[in-house]
């Protein structure tokens, strides 16, 4: 794989909870380049017609660029994407801060979720292993406070995507925050994390991009 990717997607299954690795060739890269390549064409691709974006079947990406996780400058942000509950259509939204990047040093160029998981849910993701854990004592905290309890317990040094209120109520104009204000903030992106009950993904790592 080229420099400036990990060469891997984890794809996450919140009905059954299942995980696996995809991997990235870099034929692929180089044809979609950067978050909004790699998750266009795999939206494009893998989405069912006329899926409901609240539904089960809607696919939800989190993905970083080239150069998220390197010295570039601007080497930070991160998209997600989904088909939009607020346009009915294509929907992406991008953030900076540090979650792009760390997904990197956490080992994967992005994460996709199917399905809907019975109960609230979160994902980590430190140095290549991915688990689910139950969030039900942070289901209904907002943001901030999400982003403490967290971090009390997985760690000072993780970084956390995850959304409030308006997205587990499924607000059309929900955002995903990160670092406690920063907004993937278009398309209704929040609304499909809480539809799926999501409620935050959180990323560690020190693996070399």
């Amino acid at each position: 794989m080229s420099r400036g990717y990990m060469g891997k997607l984890l794809w996450v299954d919140l009905t059954t909870g299942s995980m696996r690795d995809e991997e990235l060739s870099e034929e692929f890269c180089r044809k979609y380049i950067g978050g909004y390549g790699i998750g266009s064409r795999i939206l494009i691709d893998r989405t069912k017609p006329n899926v409901d974006p609240l539904g089960p079947d809607n696919l939800l990406g989190f993905l970083t660029g080239v150069l998220t996780g390197t010295p570039a400058i601007i080497g930070s942000r991160y998209v997600v994407v989904c088909k939009s509950p607020l346009t009915n259509t294509w929907g992406d939204a991008n953030s900076g801060g540090s979650f792009g990047p760390y997904m990197k040093f956490a080992g994967y160029d992005g994460v996709f979720f199917t399905g809907k998981s019975e109960k609230p849910v979160y994902l980590t993701i430190i140095n290549g292993e991915s688990e689910l854990h139950d969030a039900g004592e942070i289901w209904a905290k907002d943001t901030h406070d999400t982003e403490d309890i967290l971090k009390e317990a997985h760690g000072k040094e993780t970084r956390i995507a995850c959304i409030g209120t308006a997205g587990e109520m499924q607000s059309k104009i929900a955002c995903v925050i990160n670092d406690k204000g920063r907004a993937a903030g278009r398309s209704g992106v929040g609304a499909v994390m809480g539809s799926k009950g999501l409620k935050a993904v959180l990323v560690s790592g020190s693996l070399p991009v």
